[in-house]
This record gives C-alpha cells, structure tokens and sequence, in this order.
C-alpha cells in the first residue's frame, strides 16, 4: 500500500466521523490556500458536495475558538435571509464542530458553496462592487456583536506597533544578510511609521470602535456566482477588530491592477475606477452604522493594509524566509516592493481617494433624507 492510498484512506475515515454509515465517493485536494489542508468531499448517491480541512494549529493555537465563532456567525444569520452566505460547519458524530484525530490534528467539515468562484484581479466595476458590497454585508451583520464575546484568533494580528517591532528585531538581527541591499525599502517603510499609526492610537482611545471584522477580506475571499457576490468565505480570522482592517484589505487587494509578485513595478497601480465601485458597493451597506470618526479616516485604510503586509514581507525577507511560502530568493522582496508601489499610487491621490469615499457616503444619507421627507 502506498502512502498515498494510506492518506486517502485517513481521509475516509476522518470523513465517516462526520458522515456516519454513508458512503464517501470522492475526496480530492481543493483550493490554493497556504495554510490549511483543504480537500473537496463527494457523498456517494446524493450529490452533495462538502469542504474538509485540516486546521493549522501553529497558525490557529486555538481551533475550539475558531470554530466557535463560526457557529456565533451562523447563528446570527440563521431564520433570516440575505444576500450573501457563508459555508455552514457539519459536526462530527458527537455534536463536535471540530474532530481531533490520533496524532491531534484538528479538522472541520462545512457545506460546499457551488456554482460559485473567486476572482484574484479586479478587471471589471461591477467586480469591484459587488466587492464592496459582499464585504460591507459581513460588517454589518457582525457590527451588533458583543466584541468582548470573541478571542482574537491571532494575537496582533494587524496591530501595526508589533509589525513594527518585528521588522525592527529583523533589521537589528539581518539574520540573512540581506539588509544591506533593502537600505532603501526600509527607509521608504520607517520614513512613514508615525503617519500611519494615526488609526492605532485612534482606536486605543477608544474613538474609532474595536467591533467584530472578518480580518482577512483578500479579494479571493469572496465567492462570486454570475455578476453577484455570493458568499463571504475563509472565517478563521474573524475576531476584534476595526472596519478599516476589512476595507483596506480589500482594497489592497481589489485595487492592484497586478499580482502581489509583480516583479515589473511598471504594471502595478491602484485602480482608481476599481476604489470607487468597491466604495459605493460597502458604503450601502454601512452608511447607517459607520462613525464620523471611522468615516474620516477610512481614506487611509488601504495605505496602512499596504503598509503592515509590506513590512511583514520585509521582515521575512530579511529573516530568511521563514513565514512565507516563497518559489525564488527575492520573493518577499518583489512582494514588499508591490506594496511600497501601492502606497505610492495612493499617497498621490489621497485626496481625491477622500473626496470619493465622502460623496458616496452623502449620496446615501441624502438619499435617506429624501425618503423620510
């Protein structure tokens, strides 16, 4: 027997603890995620396709945790309908939503969202809206959440004091010997630490709301079925956090007109058309819960996303490349880059990403006011 036939083997049995005495009739390896093991699951005779996962626990310490605030998720939009869904979790045969197996893996399974696919680069406006409003949905159904409710599945996660920390430990140990060759990224990164910690400080006084976010709103992980955004996926990172992380996210994403590899600089913008529809998609969602606070500062958003990822590219680089899965040497390094050209796009059109943002929330509150004459 082969090791393969004895993996596939494990992956049947792992599955018969959440389908007992049905018949699996296909399991095969799903997705291009870098963290957990993904495989799509078929059930003999019905039809019925699902998602299994085997949970990185050096990643996610805490799988328990994740899973339950998955289920506090489903709750809420449970007896309801919306637009958009998210993958259901199946528990196992004891009422388990999380299975420890022999050697202490964790897995999951969930419902298996068909008809449905990602996008990695925004082409077209209306991608970009339904961005907008997909993502604008999920906070504003997580926005009444009691926060105090639920852990943070990764401890500062997008806290920019401590990606700061770790890029200065990196720089001080050049643990690769690299940082003679970066001298001008690392500039370009410290010469704007203390411009963009103005949400941090914000949020630790308490002016901009810590609320449940999603954390991880990458393009990618959205579903979309047709021209409409579907499902809202990937939930592991769900937890305290600002709408700001979400949005600039998206956006760091939704708004490259190239890969976060793009070792040609010359083909890397923001997408300007791509910003105004993502903006007026999340902006119908969130226009009657946003604060002024949020609200005033929400143009930066993508600038700081940009700015974390780019300092934690750096800093694996510089340690190594030791977090990041890389396919060359300068991987990290072409990604840092990317994002010093993404802030570079955005710092030269704040004013008019300000101007966008601002006209789109007044549409709506005028179009709120006219209704209620």
């Amino acid at each position: 027997m082969t090791a393969e036939d004895m993996d596939v083997l494990k992956l049947n049995r792992i599955a018969g603890e959440f389908f007992p005495g049905k018949a699996v009739s296909s399991i095969v390896p799903f997705g291009e995620g870098h963290i957990n093991d993904t495989y799509k699951l078929g059930l003999g005779g019905t039809g019925e396709a699902f998602i299994l996962q085997r949970i990185n626990t050096k990643v996610f310490s805490n799988p328990r945790g994740v899973a339950n605030t998955h289920l506090k998720i489903q709750e809420v939009l449970s007896g309801q309908t919306h637009p958009l869904e998210i993958a259901r979790l199946i528990p196992d045969r004891s009422g388990d939503p999380v299975l420890f197996d022999k050697d202490g893996n964790a897995w999951r399974m969930t419902s298996f969202i068909d008809n449905s696919v990602t996008i990695e680069v925004v082409k077209e406006p209306w991608q970009a809206f339904e961005a907008g409003r997909g993502f604008g949905w999920f906070n504003k159904i997580c926005h009444s959440l009691d926060v105090t409710r639920f852990p943070e599945p990764i401890k500062d996660f997008h806290r920019l004091s401590f990606r700061i920390r770790q890029l200065d430990e990196a720089i001080n140990r050049d643990a690769a010997k690299r940082l003679i060759t970066v001298l001008d990224l690392v500039k370009f990164y410290k010469d704007r630490e203390q411009s963009l910690s103005l949400i941090e400080e914000m949020t630790d006084q308490g002016k901009i709301p810590l609320q449940v976010v999603h954390n991880d709103t990458k393009i990618n992980n959205l579903l979309f079925r047709g021209r409409k955004a579907a499902a809202v996926i990937d939930l592991d990172t769900v937890g305290p956090g600002i709408i700001h992380y979400d949005y600039g996210d998206a956006l760091r994403t939704g708004g490259n007109t190239s890969n976060e590899d793009e070792q040609d600089l010359e083909n890397v913008d923001f997408n300007m058309q791509a910003f105004e529809a993502f903006t007026r998609g999340y902006m119908e969602q969130v226009c009657n819960i946003i604060t002024k606070a949020e609200l005033d500062n929400l143009h930066l958003a993508p600038r700081l996303m940009a700015f974390i990822m780019g300092i934690r590219f750096l800093a694996d680089y510089l340690n190594g490349d030791v977090y990041y899965k890389t396919a060359y040497p300068g991987h990290n390094l072409d990604r840092s880059r990317v994002q010093m050209k993404l802030m570079e796009c955005m710092e030269a059109r704040e004013a008019q990403m300000k101007a966008t943002i601002d006209n789109a929330f007044a549409a709506l509150s005028e179009g709120r006011n006219t209704s209620n004459d």
